[in-house]
């Protein structure tokens, strides 16, 4: 069988290099059947310290493990490790299960398992980033459960390079794998926020995720080719297609280390773009690639706040932006607060339950009502301004007053800080973030409050189409291409050269070839990407010149679908680039 395969749903992870040809190794990730036993009375003690000794062996294990691979670990991996060892001394997790324990009474395997099935689908009805926390909890609860169960973890087996599946990549899979073995990863699920994209950032390794019933599809044996890129795969290629993989896979690393040279930073720059980073952390990110970026156009400040169990003082936030400004060196840094609540919660945030809570009580909505959350922040984001240029960028904005009260309360601050002799920056910029269409279609109001708009593309889609594009069912619906999406876009970029202030976009368009190429012809001249997507958006603006890419994207805003839309700019992309758009594999 050697068909192409692209699963409903299915999607790459954007990551480079794009493809991966090799055998299919399974890893299986359950724990296998649980026992459910009623306990007579009398077990329950035991069955309850039975219990909190396979918490604390699994602990114990988990510690050496990290341990051992703390040097070679990124610090994204290290804080997902590290925020896994506060659950294993998770006071409220160990007494939950004991009550399950005690209540049932039930063993302690059986109480373990319902008490993380019930986790798991708590987290699992939030937003992405905290959706793949699911993970963390399963994780844990997995090694705990192996421990009780008497059952080994499965280990990387035969000797050569494999393209690893597994429903999901829990992290401490990766503490016990071979990662020089690994050519590419396919998972049934996990997103941007997932452990497996944490690691195929890291390593490299190209990863395909959201692919159902892939067994039925590639049993053991297989050979299996994957585009990283367009979540597409090949089940035992030809012989004539897998040589076109491959020499498209070298090609395609050759060809990003050619466009990583001075010659395309110099074209952006002469051609009066800005190209800046998504970040939360330098960890992984080669210094070269972070001297040819103009700066940081969003800085995720939620992290500094996740995997622990308080607040983070005002001199902690302060030491760590302080840190993010050193790493930059005098460029711009612009830093969003904190964006949590409805379907983003902190464990040590207590928020009410909510329907929808992504329409709900988020981002600045909940900071304002929570101003012992907000004003550490922005106190040491003022502070921190005096050590270097930065930013502040409010997250889900919906309207003018916010903007307004934002601005009236940093004025307030920056004047006690001047009461209290402290230094900090005195004109510090603030920015509201585009991620609501009624933001969109009021942009020209906003930019006369706010000193400039950040669009998040991702947000803004997905709430433009109703669309969840990690459903499954529904991802397909979601397309950034689709010509009233641009011309959307267009308008807040209008509002912006009209307002005479910048205008950036910071979502997942900004640094996709084909999206590039539209958000360039629309106007945008300040674009915020992942790292890995710089050398694509270089080549993108040495192909093409500001008016011959207007001109070209003038065209396609007329048409009735993204596919018209999408086959006109990749035609172009081939024609003018000579190269095929994402990525440079064979149709």
């Amino acid at each position: 069988m050697n068909p192409q395969r692209r699963a409903r749903g299915a999607r790459g992870l954007g990551l480079s290099p794009g493809a991966a040809i090799g055998p299919v190794w399974y890893l299986k990730d359950d724990v296998g059947e649980v026992p459910r036993l009623v306990l007579a009375a009398a077990q329950v003690d035991a069955e309850v310290a039975r219990l909190e000794e396979a918490f604390r062996d699994a602990a114990r294990e988990f510690r050496r493990l990290r341990d051992q691979n703390a040097a070679a670990l990124p610090e994204a991996e290290r804080r997902i490790f590290d925020a896994q060892l506060a659950l294993y001394d998770d006071e409220l997790l160990r007494q939950s299960v004991a009550a399950r324990v005690r209540s049932g009474p039930l063993n302690a395997e059986a109480a373990l398992k319902d008490e993380i099935d019930h986790l798991a689908q708590l987290f699992g009805r939030m937003d992405e980033l905290y959706r793949e926390r699911a993970a963390d909890v399963r994780d844990v609860g997995n090694r705990i459960q192996r421990l009780l169960l008497r059952r080994k973890q499965e280990a990387l087996a035969g000797s050569g390079p494999v393209i690893l599946w597994a429903r999901e990549l829990l992290p401490s899979d990766t503490l016990t794998l071979d990662r020089g073995r690994l050519l590419g990863i396919v998972t049934e699920v996990g997103g941007e926020a997932s452990h497996v994209a944490i690691l195929a950032r890291a390593s490299g390794v190209p990863a395909v995720s959201g692919v159902q019933r892939f067994e039925a599809l590639a049993p053991p044996g297989s050979t299996l080719a994957i585009d990283g890129r367009k979540g597409r795969l090949w089940v035992d290629p030809p012989p004539r297609l897998a040589r076109a993989i491959e020499r498209a896979r070298a090609s395609h690393v050759a060809e990003r280390r050619r466009l990583q040279d001075g010659v395309d930073v110099g074209v952006a720059r002469s051609r009066g773009l800005s190209l800046l980073l998504n970040s939360e952390n330098f960890d992984n990110l080669d210094p070269t690639v972070l001297r040819s970026a103009d700066g940081v156009g969003l800085y995720r400040t939620e992290f500094l706040f996740m995997g622990r169990s308080t607040f983070p003082s005002e001199e902690e936030q302060l030491a760590f932006y302080k840190d993010v400004l050193r790493h930059v060196d005098g460029r711009e840094v612009t830093f969003r607060t904190i964006d949590v609540g409805g379907d983003k919660p902190l464990p040590y945030l207590v928020t009410p339950r909510e329907q929808n809570p992504a329409l709900g009580w988020r981002g600045i909505r909940l900071t304002f009502e929570w101003l012992d959350l907000l004003i550490p922040q922005l106190r040491a984001l003022l502070r921190a301004a005096a050590h270097g240029p930065l930013k502040i960028l409010l997250p889900m904005v919906t309207t003018v007053e916010e903007v307004r009260r934002a601005r009236a309360l940093l004025h307030e601050l920056a004047a006690d800080l001047r009461r209290q002799g402290l230094p900090h920056g005195d004109a510090v910029q603030l920015g509201a973030m585009i991620e609501v269409p009624v933001a969109a279609l009021a942009a020209s109001d906003l930019l006369r409050e706010a000193d400039f708009v950040s669009i998040g593309t991702n947000d803004l889609l997905q709430y433009l189409f109703a669309v969840d594009r990690n459903d499954l069912q529904v991802a397909h619906l979601y397309q950034p291409l689709h010509p009233a999406a641009l011309r959307l876009i267009r308008e807040v970029i209008r509002a912006g050269v009209a307002a005479r202030r910048p205008v950036t976009v910071c979502g997942e368009m900004a640094g996709e070839l084909l999206s590039t190429l539209a958000l360039y012809g629309l106007g945008l001249r300040r674009f915020s990407m992942s790292p890995a997507h710089l050398p694509e958006a270089r080549l993108v603006f040495r192909c093409f010149a500001p008016e011959e890419a207007a001109a070209l994207v003038e065209g396609v805003l007329g048409l009735p679908t993204a596919a018209d839309v999408g086959a006109i700019l990749r035609a172009a992309a081939v024609e003018r680039c000579g190269v095929d758009a994402q990525p440079f594999l064979p149709r």
